[in-house]
């Protein structure tokens, strides 16, 4: 929300710049911006790792927003090019921002080899542009080195419960035939069938926020078709666009982050009539036990 607040705070401030003379700033290769925020720190050097949020307007109108995206984009600052070279306006212009200074950048149109769509009758495009952090190279590859160093810990913490997760599935899946289960399984409006085993503490996974689900797949005969846990690397992706069965995207959904639980899909949201062979055959109902890891 601070976000959204501080982009509309820009937009406003670029309205009011455009009509004032004299109050934008030129870059050496020729790209205009007017500052609306300078915290007057430390800038970026060849080499830092510059994070930020960026938006591109025609006007009022907001055609893309990178608050849209799970993580911010981010840029490593390359040595300044000669003034003739042709360079992004954001890199040029991230070079004279610390962190916490807003911008907004003027581009013109006529410069661009083809108008962009939702831009056919105007004369500039707007960037908004806001410095998040800066990380110098040395402190960006400790990280990463870090991050990799836990992705691999925790990927094998994850193969070492395949055998007790496939023992719970094929467990789970039994007690399911007999009706043993009967009193604990929910099911929506769709037919989808499921049991949450463990609630989670975190945030609720919403539509169009990306997903970590770590998953094992049975057919109702008991096969496992497909898991995660033998290779120890869950698997990611936006709910609710259709990059998954809708079975997934229906019961993932009624998850909190840090839930574990069984979801019995008819084919109907699964793979159709058709199913996927070899693997999946025609009208298969689906058993999946799942951990949805993170929502980010």
């Amino acid at each position: 929300m601070r976000i959204t607040l501080l982009f509309a705070a820009i937009a406003a401030l670029a309205l009011v710049s455009c009509q004032q003379d004299g109050k934008r700033l030129k870059t050496s290769h020729g790209y205009e911006y007017v500052k609306h925020t300078s915290k007057d720190g430390a800038l970026p050097q060849v080499g830092d790792y510059v994070y930020f949020h960026a938006q591109m307007r025609n006007g009022d109108s907001v055609l893309f927003s990178s608050r849209a995206q799970s993580k911010p984009p981010f840029l490593q600052l390359p040595a300044e090019s000669d003034p003739s070279t042709r360079v992004s306006p954001v890199e040029d212009v991230i070079r004279h921002m610390s962190v916490g200074d807003s911008v907004t950048i003027f581009i013109d149109i006529d410069t661009m080899p083809n108008k962009p769509r939702g831009f056919e009758n105007a004369k500039e495009m707007l960037y908004d542009v806001v410095v998040l952090e800066i990380k110098s190279a040395n402190q960006y590859q400790e990280e990463a080195q870090k991050r990799q160093a836990e992705e691999e810990e925790l990927a094998a913490a994850t193969r070492a419960r395949a055998g007790e997760v496939a023992a719970f599935a094929q467990e789970t899946l039994k007690k399911y035939k007999s009706g043993a289960l009967k009193s604990e399984i929910k099911e929506t409006s769709t037919g989808l069938k499921y049991i949450i085993h463990e609630e989670g503490s975190g945030a609720q996974a919403e539509a169009n926020k990306l997903v970590v689900v770590n998953y094992y797949g049975l057919l109702a005969d008991g096969t496992m078709f497909d898991n995660s846990f033998e290779g120890g690397t869950p698997i990611s992706f936006p709910l609710g666009q259709g990059r998954v069965i809708p079975g997934w995207d229906e019961g993932i959904a009624l998850l909190k982050k840090g839930a574990r639980a069984s979801l019995f899909i008819p084919y109907q949201l699964a793979y159709g009539e058709s199913g996927r062979p070899p693997v999946i055959p025609e009208k298969a109902e689906l058993v999946f036990y799942v951990e949805l890891v993170d929502i980010q």
